[in-house]
């Protein structure tokens, strides 16, 4: 292995083992060239600034020539996809969407991307209706707009993801020399864990303290010459980063060796090791007049709250309007297929363990609500002919709108089970409560990826609660109408449904 441990390289055979060591080795050449961080952010929005105008203005001038004859006022349509283009960026550049590491590690997405492209036009929307100046802009120009620039940055966002993805794993990716501290088994997780995930860091220096942080070992004057290597360095090999992995309680420590590097042109890092690695999210706030760390956040603020309600009262009850024949077609279906209620009611959990009473359509011959309940299975006999069907198609569900006008439900959010099966997971699965932090939902994240049905191993409903938590911690507008249109459309969310 070559010297990217620097001093260390002595002990990095024995402690990599298993690594891979050609990844490791590629990523750390020297002499190889490199595209900075600062290069990415600027190629990355030059391009996308550049596809937007280029399209708002080729969608302009081919629908106004094919519906009036003419190629239309280019003058505006340029105009208009610059000040698009400069909306769909500010979220993106405020929330570090151009970073060489969010390119790397898989955390863009469709989702973040949909959310500023509406953005913008919803802003530009106001702005045209305030200023009364989109006389000449045609409408059906504005929806072409809209589909065809959401589909090429989506695109633009895949090829360029797939495009550096693929110039890391040949050593040309965006890099952060990074140099670590700390003992011989945490710099070899860290080091081995950028490998695997292909993350842009390249590890530059490492200072390997010889026992643990509290220890007389370390502070009996050693301190300044275990680091001396690091020191230099930072002061000669163009290093980024310093990460320090130590555990937290041993603050005073982790001090001690921060402030070494406190005052070279670098960032500090206390890295993934003792509460740190239990809480990836935490960040640092202000509470009062205190600072503290926020393990987690709640898991929606204020304003999203009150964002998704408002679509959920529209939704439904727009929803409700326009089922309702078909809520008389399925109810008298049911009233003909056999006695009993059209209705089903069963009691549920909702939002911090709110007991409440589902709706829904009757689809079996048995109304069971009590603390033991069969779940439905395959060919059960319970379910009725018509039950079939309904259930087949998530008909039976549809009921659950009256539930989401109440406000005890969402359209979107993870499914309430029976209180019954509630009780026993909360034992067997690890933050299975955590799912019930927002109002279920007639539909989920789990759902359209074919998480429902019966439960017949607890790896299934360990799936079903990954899925959940995810959702709780991506909400955005943008997803549930995502979640709602693949409910509809996906065959896996039709899946296992009997």
């Amino acid at each position: 292995m070559r010297r990217m441990f620097g001093a260390q390289a002595k002990w990095s055979i024995s402690v990599l083992d298993g690594i891979s060591h050609e990844l490791i080795d590629r990523r750390s050449r020297r002499g190889r060239a490199t595209l900075g961080r600062e290069s990415v952010f600027a190629l990355g929005l030059a391009l996308d600034v550049l596809l937007i105008v280029t399209t708002s203005v080729l969608t302009g001038a081919m629908y106004h020539y094919s519906v009036y004859g003419a190629t239309g006022p280019t003058v505006q349509f340029l105009v208009f996809g610059l000040l698009v283009a400069v909306l769909f960026e500010m979220p993106l550049v405020v929330h570090s969407h151009y970073r060489s590491e969010q390119q790397l590690a898989g955390r863009r997405g469709i989702v973040r991307i949909a959310n500023a492209w509406t953005y913008a036009f919803l802003c530009m929307a106001f702005v045209v209706l305030m200023t009364k100046t989109g006389g000449t802009l045609s409408r059906g120009w504005l929806v072409v707009f809209y589909g065809f620039g959401l589909v090429l940055v989506l695109v633009f966002e895949f090829g360029m993801r797939q495009g550096l993805d693929a110039a890391a794993r040949h050593g040309f990716g965006v890099t952060r020399r990074v140099a670590v501290v700390g003992s011989q088994e945490d710099i070899a997780r860290f080091v081995a864990e950028q490998a695997a995930a292909r993350t842009d860091i390249q590890i530059a220096e490492t200072a390997t303290l010889p026992a643990a942080p509290g220890s007389s070992a370390i502070f009996s004057g050693k301190l300044a010459d275990l680091l001396a290597p690091v020191v230099a360095a930072v002061r000669n090999q163009n290093i980024s980063d310093v990460v320090i992995l130590t555990d937290w309680p041993r603050g005073v420590d982790a001090m001690e060796i921060a402030d070494t590097f406190l005052d070279s042109p670098v960032a500090v890092h206390l890295g993934q090791v003792g509460v740190v690695e239990h809480f990836p999210t935490m960040r640092v706030a202000r509470l009062g007049n205190a600072t503290t760390l926020v393990l987690r956040a709640e898991p929606l603020s204020m304003v999203q709250r009150f964002a998704k309600r408002l679509f959920d009262i529209v939704a439904s009850m727009i929803a409700l309007v326009l089922l309702a024949p078909v809520f008389l077609a399925v109810a008298a279906l049911i009233k003909w297929d056999g006695r009993g209620p059209v209705f089903f009611r069963q009691r549920r959990l909702g939002f911090n363990q709110r007991e409440f009473r589902i709706w829904k359509f009757r689809t079996m011959t048995t109304m069971d609500d009590g603390d033991t309940i069969v779940q439905a299975s395959r060919l059960d006999p319970r379910v009725t002919r018509i039950g079939a069907f309904l259930r087949r198609f998530n008909i039976d569900e549809l009921p659950q709108l009256v539930n989401v006008l109440t406000g005890q439900m969402a359209l979107v959010g993870p499914r309430p089970h029976a209180v019954a099966h509630d009780r026993h997971y909360e034992g067997v699965i690890s933050r299975y409560a955590r799912r019930l932090n927002v109002k279920p939902g007639i539909t989920g994240w789990a759902q359209i990826h074919g998480f429902r049905g019966e439960i017949e191993q607890n790896s299934a409903m360990e799936a079903r609660v990954a899925h959940d938590i995810h959702y709780i911690e991506n909400w955005s507008i943008a997803l549930d109408l995502y979640i709602v249109l693949m409910t509809v459309l996906s065959r896996k969310a039709y899946r296992n449904a009997h």
